[in-house]
């Protein structure tokens, strides 16, 4: 019965590779019982062994089953995790007007077909070549002033100056009227100072004025109510704080008062 005994190694065994003969028998049980139920002293896992006892491989087997399902349950949780976040960032509205739209298009594809009608012609029955190049060119612009991420703020002022200047349309006509005056009239002509257009002026001072109220407006301090309880970081965690109160101040009223009187347990 003995030597039956000692002929079955556990998986703890498993773990202790080659012990040098003058290492005592406490020692290497004290050594075995510290590691990895799953790794051997060699950090080598235990279901990648090939010298495994045939006692032993369901046990292994069921090891890896166990890893398998493991791994499983964790990729499964972070697909739900996943899908329930873009659930909440999506708006419904939105999402049945496109599906709206999709249906509509399915719709009319179908009927062009049926008619034996090029669909892809048909769409732009409906508009002007004026009108689609006018909406190739808004597209263009709109790809064009896109922010394409923060680099550093030199590149954000370059584009903010850009998008302001563009906002200020020139007027063309005056442009180049002015220019003829000044090439075809007399050479002292040149010397003399521009004085802009005061309709300009006014244009340009309304830009400044614009900007100035965005930057205010951006950086507006927050204005507390005279003996309000500021518990609150910012505007968005205020309005959290305050949907939350409407909900369970009636529970917690009692609790918050014990604490201001100091008779809280």
């Amino acid at each position: 019965m003995a030597s039956k005994d000692n002929s079955v190694k556990s998986i703890d065994d498993l773990n202790i590779d080659n012990k040098h003969e003058s290492e005592s028998q406490s020692e290497a049980e004290s050594q075995n019982s510290s590691q990895s139920s799953d790794e051997d002293e060699n950090h080598i896992d235990i279901t990648l062994r090939e010298d495994i006892p045939e006692q032993l491989r369901p046990q292994v087997d069921r090891l890896k089953a166990l890893r398998a399902r493991l791994a499983e349950s964790s990729q499964n949780n972070k697909r739900d995790i996943y899908k329930e976040h873009q659930r909440q960032n999506e708006n419904p509205g939105e999402q049945r007007r496109q599906e709206r739209k999709r249906r509509e298009a399915l719709i009319l594809k179908a009927k062009e077909e049926h008619l034996g009608e090029d669909y892809e012609r048909s769409r732009f029955w409906d508009y002007s070549i004026e009108q689609v190049e006018n909406y190739e060119e808004k597209k263009r612009k709109r790809e064009a002033n896109r922010e394409r991420g923060f680099t550093d703020y030199t590149q954000v002022n370059q584009r903010k100056y850009e998008r302001d200047v563009a906002k200020l349309k020139p007027d063309l006509i005056a442009y180049q009227r002015g220019k003829a005056e000044s090439s075809t009239g007399p050479v002292l002509a040149i010397g003399e100072p521009h004085k802009p257009d005061s309709r300009n002026v006014d244009k340009l001072v309304k830009s400044i004025e614009d900007q100035q109220k965005r930057r205010a407006t951006l950086h507006k301090p927050s204005v507390e109510k005279e003996g309000e309880d500021v518990s609150y970081i910012n505007q968005r965690n205020a309005r959290f704080n305050r949907k939350m109160n409407r909900a369970y101040d009636k529970y917690t009223k009692e609790i918050r008062d014990n604490f201001e009187r100091g008779t809280a347990l």
